[in-house]
């Protein structure tokens, strides 16, 4: 089980991973270079593995708590999770295809603008508002 340094320390580097992959993305000759796609992958599994110790941990931690708001947020916090994994598996299996055109470059960009917001987002939410559930308890 992790602890919740370990998750937020899960979040600096994925976080981080945002930051340098969201400039990466913009260079259409940098789809398939071999370190661009080693850094894609690695986003993909921290990723992948910090919502679903998530899952496993905060969730279940707060969906049992006394509180019904507590509760619900937990809920919330859990759909979430699950939109963002349905939206991501799909998103990872773009990278480092060879022979990408133009606008499938411009979509890519789009798309990649879109998913990092969105975990970004994510990392704030659960810093600002899961985090201090579990250690207010």
């Amino acid at each position: 089980m992790y602890s919740l340094d370990e998750l937020k320390k899960q979040n600096q580097d994925i976080s981080a991973l945002c930051d340098v992959l969201s400039l990466l993305m913009e260079h259409r000759a940098l789809h398939t270079n071999p370190y661009v796609c080693d850094l894609m992958s690695r986003f993909r599994e921290k990723v992948w593995m910090h919502l679903v110790f998530e899952d496993n941990t905060i969730y279940a931690e707060l969906a049992r708590h006394h509180n019904p708001k507590i509760i619900e947020t937990a809920r919330e916090f859990h759909d979430s999770a699950r939109q963002i994994k349905q939206r991501f598996s799909g998103y990872v299996k773009h990278w480092c295809v060879p022979d990408i055109n133009d606008r499938q470059h411009r979509d890519l960009v789009e798309e990649s603008r879109a998913i990092f917001g969105l975990i970004q987002e994510r990392i704030r939410y659960e810093n600002e508002h899961i985090f201090p559930l579990i250690t207010a308890d």
